[in-house]
């Protein structure tokens, strides 16, 4: 009988670790997937307040142990991932126990309308998302109503 393999922290997750016992933990983590995710990473890690992860496109989060319980995450999406991916990663940060996970699709110009009407559909299902958009994902404290902790 095999096992299953052996989960692992995602990359710059044993920093983080250590960061995580320090007197002054991160409160934001970034996790960068999508192109130059590993450049991305780096750039934020120049910021003592908060620290980033990558999540590399080609793998599957579940492979990973994700040290989120309790912090705030924003996950910086560039180019290449699919839609389906995010959502994945997503539901796996929640389920690890992220206060907040909220999705950044960098490429994105924010300044254009994020929806459009298109009067050619039925009504009531006429405005039509145009572009990816921030989306964030409350944990279960905050879906539960549960804001005191």
């Amino acid at each position: 009988m095999q096992s299953a393999p052996r989960k692992k922290l995602p990359p710059f997750g044993r920093i983080l670790s250590e960061k995580l016992q320090s007197a002054n933990p991160p409160w934001l983590l970034i996790v960068c997937i999508g192109r130059d995710s590993w450049r991305r990473a780096k750039h934020w890690q120049k910021n003592p307040t908060v620290w980033a992860l990558v999540m590399p496109a080609s793998e599957s989060p579940l492979c990973y142990v994700w040290q989120v319980s309790a912090l705030y995450v924003l996950v910086d999406w560039d180019l290449g991932p699919t839609h389906n991916q995010i959502i994945q990663l997503v539901k796996i940060l929640l389920v690890a126990g992220a206060e907040q996970v909220t999705v950044l699709p960098c490429w994105v110009d924010v300044s254009q309308p994020a929806v459009e009407y298109d009067s050619s559909r039925p009504a009531g299902d006429r405005w039509v998302q145009a572009r990816e958009q921030i989306m964030i994902y409350p944990g279960l404290k905050q879906r539960d109503g549960d804001v005191s902790a």
